[in-house]
């Protein structure tokens, strides 16, 4: 058979050969808005439907079965398609293939060669079981439904050992920000972290015109993708981030002379969070331990709380724990403060920005142990606002996931610990913990 060479009217910018021709079998692609990413993969993905031979698997392996190279291009949701532009974008450039059928109401390409270049929305995961792909391309990934994603896709991509690639631009520490943090220690991996600064894509004045219509912490998760701007939707990345800086995630020991106070999230169906933490009179706030569990009941949490080796001063729990229950017949106080756990603070319902007010009021003097901490401050760096995907603009509400447990249960503590016993001790010298070693791809993204 004679092959045809087909000249594609495609030049990539320098910056996106790397990533058309990455061989790893994982590829983490985060780059700028508008830097060109997905029209790179989509000409990527055409070259694959069009020439994939398989070279890549053992020889006794390559011809298992007769089936034709097939890629996958999956959006968060199938209608996004048309409503980008982007299948506009995909069937133009199949157009350069002579021979090629563009079936635009299945969003599919066939090749000359047989091969398959399939679009779709990954809104109904199950959709795409028992399938298989060559690649696999997650655009827009943080958007992309992660219930039972991975059940899908790597089944797809056992037959032929093939590529699975996620690509986008952050809107928070999701899942883009896990996946990318999870290929630097993957050898089967490659990623990439393209600011606008890598790219060149953009003129100096186009710069300036985008920087007018941002504002300092939307630019930096649109333009230097941050997973942890603000405006990306963290209530407290910015803050974290600056804890970071100051060496304030580091080794918080407990301080026997000052009372521990824990704060609480209750949830029956869903998580409970605690906090353990301490207040010096020179004002730092030290928090000392995170734990989060669900499924349990208030006896267990007990046990836990009453197993440190601490002296307590009070305990800070939101104000549904007044309620009485037909198991507890005395009320939730009543009963914790019968296991032991006592003195129990109700701490009245706030204002959800309120909350979020105190809690920022203090995160310049809190240290927080790094280990002991781990799992609360990924919590509050995950916790954020919903994004409006009609409007285009973030709400004042906040997301109600696993992150918004640990973050009720600090703002209850801060809100609730206005008069510390030790408030009017004498002051002793500022605090300074001990710093933790940094080491390359720590944790908090650093």
């Amino acid at each position: 058979m004679i092959e045809t060479a087909v000249t594609l009217p495609f030049t990539p910018r320098e910056w996106q050969i790397p990533l058309i021709e990455d061989r790893h079998p994982k590829i983490v692609a985060v780059v700028h808005r508008r830097g060109g990413k997905s029209t790179a993969f989509v000409w990527r993905a055409l070259r694959t439907a069009a020439t994939e031979d398989r070279r890549h698997m053992p020889p006794g392996q390559r011809n298992l079965r007769n089936d034709r190279p097939r890629v996958v291009h999956v959006l968060p949701a199938q209608v996004m398609w048309q409503r980008t532009g982007l299948w506009d974008k995909v069937a133009r450039a199949a157009e350069s293939f002579p021979g090629a059928r563009v079936m635009k109401s299945v969003l599919r390409i066939e090749l000359p060669n047989g091969g398959v270049y399939q679009c779709g929305g990954m809104d109904k995961p199950d959709a795409w079981r028992g399938g298989y792909a060559d690649l696999v391309i997650e655009d827009e990934a943080d958007d992309v439904v992660a219930s039972g994603l991975d059940m899908v896709v790597v089944p797809m991509l056992a037959d032929y050992s093939g590529q699975r690639i996620k690509i986008g631009t952050p809107k928070g520490n999701g899942r883009l920000a896990d996946a990318y943090h999870a290929a630097g220690d993957d050898p089967d991996a490659s990623r990439y972290l393209l600011r606008y600064t890598d790219t060149n894509v953009f003129t100096s004045s186009q710069i300036e015109d985008i920087r007018k219509n941002l504002d300092e912490e939307e630019f930096e998760q649109e333009m230097n993708c941050s997973f942890t701007a603000p405006n990306s939707g963290s209530y407290y990345g910015k803050w974290l981030d600056a804890a970071i800086k100051d060496d304030r995630i580091c080794k918080v020991t407990y301080d026997p002379r000052l009372p521990v106070y824990t704060c609480w999230d209750l949830g029956m169906d869903d998580y409970t969070s605690i906090w353990w933490f301490q207040r010096s009179p020179g004002g730092e706030w030290r928090w000392l331990e995170y734990y989060e569990d669900n499924g349990e009941d208030l006896t267990d949490y007990a046990k836990i709380v009453l197993s440190k080796p601490y002296v307590y001063g009070r305990h800070f729990l939101p104000e549904d724990i007044k309620v009485r229950e037909m198991t507890f017949k005395a009320g939730r106080r009543a009963f914790l403060e019968g296991l032991g756990v006592r003195p129990v603070k109700a701490v009245d319902k706030a204002n959800p920005a309120d909350r979020v007010a105190a809690v920022r009021s203090i995160m310049a003097r809190s240290f927080f142990d790094a280990q002991g901490c781990a799992v609360g401050l990924k919590q509050l760096r995950a916790y954020r606002r919903q994004w409006n995907e009609h409007m285009g603009v973030w709400r004042a509400d906040a997301v109600h996931d696993q992150a918004s447990h640990a973050a009720d249960a600090i703002g209850t503590g801060v809100q609730g610990s206005r008069d510390p016993e030790n408030e009017n001790k004498p002051r002793p010298a500022p605090y300074v913990p001990r710093p933790m070693p940094r080491t390359p791809g720590a944790w908090m993204g650093r």
